[in-house]
């Protein structure tokens, strides 16, 4: 969900940016770079941006769950379309159903910024979901096949993409007792930063910054036998180019080259966005792996069979997709 609190942040820098400007002036060379900047982000920006969205945190909490989305879906549907970033969503739409003519691309649209205004709201009761319990609103299916992998001691990767709301499947993967690895990228603000990380912690679960420290730390831990959470639908600039629906996507091999080296199963997990903030969890069976000696080959063709379950839930569930990325290369 960090990627929704990076939207709220820039909803935020536009109520933000005269105060701020009165304190470190754009057209200030030096509001660019170098310590002033830097100590107006520290004492301005930073403080003001973590009061708007913190409020908007915790005022959101305080309301009932179906208030707070109804709130935060109409928010984001007539805020968000307005945004730059509605570009980016538009142009993904369009490239990914060409077939859709304007009336559908923007339903499609407003179904997407909706979806995410309920995302933002379901944040802020994340600890509050139970699973599978009387009453619950998150049912959670294939659970056998992580207590399999819990049960190896080969370190293995159960990838999912941000759909439905990602950080309660990852939350209730923690939960089911599988130590899992999983790489994030910090928020520059560390106010807004604690936020996130506080109220994303999970049992079971380890955060590492994202970084080449971070992902070296990641890569010994896999060896060592801890299994990797990885949302294998996010933006790289390296990797290899794998077709995402018919056009080339950089993405990550190391991962599952390791997973291929250790033998440890590739789970698929997704989280499916019902009416009334309730979710399905589901847990797929391992991916069957033809493993081969060259095993650059192997995770290329992996990588493939991963691409083409996420095509296939984001065809059943398009509304449910974090659109917003450039997950593509600006052609």
């Amino acid at each position: 969900m960090q990627k929704v609190l990076r939207l709220l942040r820039s909803l935020s820098n536009g109520a933000i940016a005269r105060v701020s400007t009165a304190f470190c002036p754009r057209s200030s060379p030096m509001a660019d770079r170098g310590p002033i900047a830097r100590f107006c982000m520290r004492r301005f920006l930073y403080p003001l941006q973590a009061l708007l969205i913190g409020s908007l945190y915790y005022s959101v909490r305080a309301l009932p769950l179906a208030v707070g989305t109804a709130i935060t879906s109409l928010m984001f549907r007539k805020i968000g379309r307005r945004m730059p970033v509605a570009r980016v969503a538009e142009q993904n739409v369009r490239r990914v159903f060409p077939e859709l003519d304007e009336a559908e691309v923007e339903a499609l649209l407003d179904k997407i910024w909706g979806d995410l205004g309920q995302g933002a709201a379901e944040f802020s009761h994340l600890d509050r979901f139970t699973v599978n319990e009387r009453g619950s609103r998150v049912e959670l299916v294939g659970a056998k096949h992580l207590a399999t992998m819990q049960e190896s001691s080969k370190a293995g990767i159960v990838f999912s993409a941000h759909m439905g709301n990602w950080e309660l499947g990852a939350r209730v993967v923690g939960q089911t007792g599988l130590p899992l690895g999983q790489i994030y990228r910090g928020a520059d603000n560390p106010f807004i930063d604690r936020l996130f990380k506080n109220a994303r912690s999970s049992e079971n679960t380890t955060l590492i910054p994202k970084g080449r420290e971070g992902a070296a730390k990641m890569l010994r831990l896999m060896r060592d036998g801890l299994h990797f959470g990885a949302m294998m639908d996010q933006k790289l600039n390296e990797g290899v180019p794998i077709p995402f629906f018919g056009h080339d996507a950089m993405t990550a091999t190391a991962p599952v080259e390791i997973a291929l080296r250790t033998g440890g199963a590739i789970v698929p997990v997704r989280c499916i966005r019902y009416p009334g903030s309730r979710f399905r969890i589901e847990i797929s069976p391992p991916l069957e792996i033809e493993r081969t000696d060259d095993r650059k080959a192997d995770a290329i063709k992996v990588l493939g069979q991963i691409n083409g379950i996420i095509e296939d839930w984001i065809r059943e569930y398009p509304e449910q997709w974090f659109w917003l990325h450039r997950r593509w290369p600006k052609e």
